[in-house]
C-alpha cells in the first residue's frame, strides 16, 4: 500500500478569501461523497478506498491537504489524476450549477453544524481567539453566496499553483 500527501500552503484565518478556499476544497475533496476525487480516484478508476482533502485555517496561515492510499502498482496513475483535478481547479470556471451546487452543500454543513451547542461555542471561540470578533452564521452564509466562479479560479490558480505543491509518500512493505 502506497500513502501519500500533497500538500500547499492556504489562507490563515483572517483571510476574506478562506470561505471560497473552503468552498474549494469541499468540492475537491471535502466530507461529501460527490467530491472530484472521490469520483475520479475511486468510482470511475476504482483506485482508492480513501481519500479525502482538508483545509485548515490557522492564525497566520493555513494548509490544504490531499491524502489517498493506494496499490504501488496504481499509485503514478492515483498521483497524475490528483493533479489533474487540482489543473481543472485553475483552468476551467465552474458553470452556475457547479458553483450553486457547492454552496448550497457547505452551507448545508454549517447547517447541520449549527445543531451542536458544542460545535456552536467552538466556532464563536475560535472566532475570537484568531480574530477577536464573531462572524455570525448569517456573514458567513452571504459569503459563501456572493463567492463567485472567476473568484474560485482566480484562488485556486494562487494556492493550487504547481510550484507550491509538496508531496509525502510512504511505502508499506
Amino acid at each position: 500500500m502506497v500513502h501519500c500527501m500533497v500538500g500547499c500552503p492556504g489562507y490563515a484565518y483572517s483571510d476574506e478569501r478562506r470561505i471560497p478556499l473552503a468552498l474549494l476544497n469541499n468540492m475537491l475533496g471535502g466530507p461529501i461523497l460527490n467530491s472530484r476525487l472521490s469520483l475520479a480516484l475511486r468510482e470511475r478508476n476504482g483506485l482508492t478506498y480513501h481519500n479525502e482533502s482538508n483545509y485548515t485555517p490557522y492564525s497566520d496561515a493555513g494548509i490544504i491537504s490531499i491524502y489517498f492510499g493506494t496499490d504501488p502498482a496504481q499509485y503514478e496513475k492515483a498521483l497524475a489524476i490528483v493533479h489533474q483535478e487540482l489543473a481543472k481547479l485553475r483552468n476551467q470556471k465552474l458553470t452556475k450549477i457547479q458553483l450553486h451546487t457547492i454552496q448550497k452543500q457547505l452551507i448545508g454543513q454549517l447547517a447541520i453544524a449549527q445543531e451542536s451547542n458544542l460545535g456552536q461555542m467552538l466556532s464563536i471561540g475560535k472566532s475570537f481567539l484568531f480574530k477577536d470578533k464573531f462572524d455570525p452564521i448569517e456573514e458567513i452564509i452571504a459569503r459563501i453566496e456572493s463567492t463567485t466562479a472567476e473568484e474560485l479560479m482566480e484562488i485556486a490558480n494562487e494556492v493550487f499553483e504547481p510550484n507550491r505543491i509538496s508531496m509525502l509518500t510512504f511505502q508499506v512493505k
